[in-house]
């Protein structure tokens, strides 16, 4: 094993420190699926009681030629709830990629670290005896497994390894494009979730790519409360409002959506087993041309109640992808836009959002290279807006 480098001390996240980062890891989750995160939770709980306590390493503490390994659940969050998990796949997925590499993981890191994500990152790597790294692959959440900033460095998902709570390892070998059309079958017939171990790489290679802080940021967060929770993302307030009308497409998918979680594989939805209409997007460093989304199209109309009483219109695709305030832009990818409730300051789900709700939308702003053009690209892959 390569000893981490050199820098600040390593403190370790102990059964005290996950009710914190459960709640903190929501900030960012639009769409968290309520039954999942709590199996999430519990999952991460005995794992850490019959495991003991995780070290978290920050940044300058990555083992500079050790093997470290992103964690995601894959699939729709609601069938992580349907179908419990064993608590073997973590370790399957991870003891698949060290065969394909040919040697032994070092750490585990988020592939991003919002709602179940970051509590079956730190679930696996108490499972595995391994550290988990203080950051992830995105600072913020996006639904499919090729849309991250370890895509923009170079760094491809394959090899990969899904483990399926039915007990299937499938290793993935894959030219970089071809990850979602590969993942997205198999997610399915496994029931609909399996836990994926992704994008191996060197220490050093990672703290080049990472988004340092992300997991102790979410901790801090989860302590806080009101308006303190959210403060170490800077939110910007677009406008404080009630909403007024819900409209959603009635020949889209039926919501697969991962809770903002875990990578959305375009899952086929519902009793009907509709198919996703592909949708067109830039080509980047090998990403298909067309990729389809697993949710259906959601516009949420929110009347202002202060100010200039504007009419904001949320377009959401699995996430809210565009704000218009009275027909003008007011925000959009790769910006992260959250719809707030007023009363508890709890993140909504665009997809349940009801008449009536009084809300606050803000917008967090995304890491730096997401707003290069390479990182617009990648964002907005399979959402088929144009920036």
């Amino acid at each position: 094993m390569t000893a981490p480098a050199a820098g600040r001390p390593v403190r370790a996240l102990t059964v005290d420190d996950l009710e914190d980062l459960a709640v903190g890891a929501r900030v960012l989750a639009a769409g968290t699926e309520e039954s999942a995160y709590h199996v999430a939770l519990d999952w991460a709980a005995a794992e850490l009681a019959a495991h003991g306590p995780v070290p978290l390493l920050p940044v300058d503490r990555l083992p500079g030629t050790g093997l470290c390994v992103a964690v995601t659940l894959a699939g729709a969050s609601a069938a992580l709830a349907e179908q419990l998990p064993t608590g073997e796949e973590p370790v399957r997925a991870v003891r698949a990629v060290e065969r394909v590499a040919g040697r032994a993981a070092e750490a585990v890191v988020p592939l991003n670290a919002a709602a179940e994500n970051a509590l079956i990152a730190l679930a696996t790597a108490a499972r595995c005896g391994l550290p988990l790294v203080d950051g992830d692959g995105c600072g913020r959440v996006l639904p499919l497994l090729e849309q991250t900033l370890f895509t923009l460095a170079g760094v491809a998902p394959a090899p990969l390894a899904l483990a399926t709570p039915s007990g299937d390892v499938v290793a993935v070998e894959s030219a970089r494009g071809r990850v979602e059309d590969l993942v997205r079958p198999l997610v399915l017939a496994s029931g609909g979730w399996a836990v994926a171990a992704a994008y191996p790489m060197d220490g050093a290679r990672l703290a080049s790519c990472l988004v340092p802080g992300t997991v102790s940021r979410a901790v801090a967060a989860g302590a806080a409360t009101g308006r303190a929770r959210f403060a170490p993302w800077r939110p910007r307030s677009l406008c404080r409002g009630r909403i007024v009308a819900v409209e959603q497409s009635a020949g889209a998918y039926e919501n697969h959506e991962n809770g903002a979680a875990g990578p959305l594989t375009g899952l086929p939805g519902g009793p009907a087993g509709g198919t996703a209409a592909a949708v067109p997007h830039g080509t980047l460093g090998g990403v298909p041309d067309r990729v389809p989304l697993p949710s259906r199209p959601t516009s949420v109309l929110v009347e202002e109640d202060e100010g200039l009483r504007r009419r904001f219109r949320l377009e959401a695709h699995n996430e809210i992808l565009l704000v218009l305030a009275d027909g003008a832009p007011a925000a959009s990818l790769p910006d992260q836009i959250l719809m707030l409730s007023r009363t508890d300051r709890r993140v909504l789900d665009v997809e349940r959002a009801v008449p009536g709700t009084a809300v606050e939308v803000v917008v967090i702003e995304a890491p730096a290279a997401w707003y290069t053009p390479e990182g617009r690209a990648l964002a907005r892959t399979g959402s088929g807006g144009t920036r």
